[in-house]
């Protein structure tokens, strides 16, 4: 947008995500066990989007190598973010880190350096966060077969076996 926006409208408003997609969001982060939010009481959207800007702050910010991130690490930043799953290989997630870190940050501050215009940084967190939530999903290395089955049914290729 070409105006920054007020306090209320950076937090995620419904008219923006729907109240289930939020809801499933939360659920989805409160249900990692690599997240250090983890709750079964549910995790606030917004606060786990507020804690992982700063952490891709701190990275691009300190110009943090990602190849020199421990393994250990890399599966907890990437959980964080919603990122791949256990079967993924720290190359993938090194990937996949950094794409997210040119698209939260990096291509963001390029787009609004000459003061014109705004991202909205959680909005495009938690719709990044969605697509990495069902991609996970889709990946034929998850351990959800049925929702695998559900989300590929549509692909012309054959099911993945169970």
């Amino acid at each position: 947008t070409k105006e920054a926006p007020g306090k209320k409208d950076l937090l995620l408003p419904a008219s923006v995500i729907p109240k289930q997609v939020m809801k499933g969001l939360g659920k989805v982060i409160g249900a990692d066990p690599l997240n250090k939010g983890s709750s079964p009481f549910g995790v606030g959207v917004v606060k786990h989007i507020e804690s992982v800007t700063m952490a891709d702050e701190f990275i691009v910010n300190n110009m943090v190598d990602v190849n020199s991130i421990d393994s250990t690490l890399l599966a907890e930043a990437c959980s964080a973010r919603l990122i791949g799953g256990d079967g993924w290989t720290d190359e993938e997630r090194r990937e996949a880190l950094v794409a997210w870190l040119e698209e939260t940050e990096i291509a963001p501050r390029e787009a609004t350096k000459n003061g014109e215009g705004y991202i909205n940084g959680n909005l495009a967190r938690a719709a990044l966060m969605c697509y990495n939530a069902v991609d996970a999903v889709r990946d034929s290395r998850s351990d959800s077969k049925m929702l695998r089955l559900m989300y590929q049914g549509q692909q012309k290729s054959s099911p993945v076996p169970l």
